[in-house]
């Protein structure tokens, strides 16, 4: 059966001292709303990619299309009643290619297809953010997000880790819930964002301590973990720049056509994922 990779990110605020952190979801809705601009369009590599009119699907998630039209050669074969031969030409043919995708606007989590190779995680983010830089009185961006599970598997493999390093940065809408190294790192100090890093000779202690923290805080894409270790005497790295957060769902090729189907899907999993 075939099968979508739904990828996961988040759309967040950048970091600015004099951004009210107390955005309501409605406001969130409406500026996002506002950023995604079908008449806007970004250039990356010789595409132009832009959005679909956004909609509400449920109350809760905001859907639309980035995709980009290409223009493609085709040759056609016709009759020619003027020289009564058969005759062959090149035409240009416009074709579009777009993946769908979901932001569920409690989480501020965004799910979306890819369909390689002509659109992959990173061109898709870097549309998605491009176009978003055309409304910089929004202040939005798009954050990869880091799965804890996936850290921790990989240190479970090491005999060994020798440096961790956290860059966070401030969260939207405030501090609530957040951890206390979270708070005192960066609401005492009323920064924007900080970096820790931390150093051993043996090996670091990751189970129950600021590291278990920092990497909790990557769920909701507001730290980079960037951490070295060791495996039977090789160096190996972790980057959670590197780690992306995907699920892969079987759909039958019938109903990939439609798009409201595919849009129900990647909610289906978007609210697992926004729920965990």
């Amino acid at each position: 059966m075939p099968q979508i990779l739904i990828c996961f990110s988040r759309v967040v605020h950048k970091p600015q001292l004099t951004l009210d952190h107390a955005l309501s979801q409605r406001n969130f809705t409406d500026e996002l709303m506002t950023a995604l601009d079908p008449n806007r369009t970004v250039t990356r590599y010789r595409k132009n990619w832009r959005f679909s009119q956004p909609k509400i699907m449920n109350q809760k998630y905001l859907v639309g299309k980035l995709g980009f039209i290409s223009s493609v050669q085709e040759s056609i074969t016709d009759y020619d009643e003027n020289q009564k031969d058969f005759t062959q030409q090149s035409i240009d043919i416009r074709q579009a290619t777009f993946s769908q995708w979901a932001v569920d606007l409690s989480t501020q989590m965004i799910a979306f297809e890819t369909k390689p190779p002509k659109i992959r995680f990173q061109s898709f983010i870097g549309a998605y953010k491009g176009i978003l830089n055309q409304h910089p009185e929004t202040g939005f961006t798009v954050e990869q997000i880091l799965e804890s599970a996936k850290f921790f598997d990989w240190v479970g493999k090491l005999d060994r880790i020798t440096r961790f390093t956290a860059s966070i940065r401030a969260p939207n809408p405030d501090f609530a819930s957040r951890p206390r190294i979270i708070r005192e790192l960066l609401e005492d100090t009323n920064a924007v964002s900080a970096k820790v890093e931390l150093k051993s000779e043996q090996s670091l202690n990751t189970e129950k301590t600021i590291v278990q923290d920092l990497v909790d805080y990557g769920e909701d894409g507001y730290s980079r973990i960037v951490a070295y270790g060791e495996q039977n005497g090789h160096k190996q790295t972790f980057d959670s720049k590197r780690e992306i957060a995907t699920e892969r769902i079987d759909t039958p090729s019938t109903l990939l056509l439609n798009v409201d189907i595919v849009w129900n899907r990647i909610i289906e999993v978007l609210s697992r994922k926004s729920s965990k």
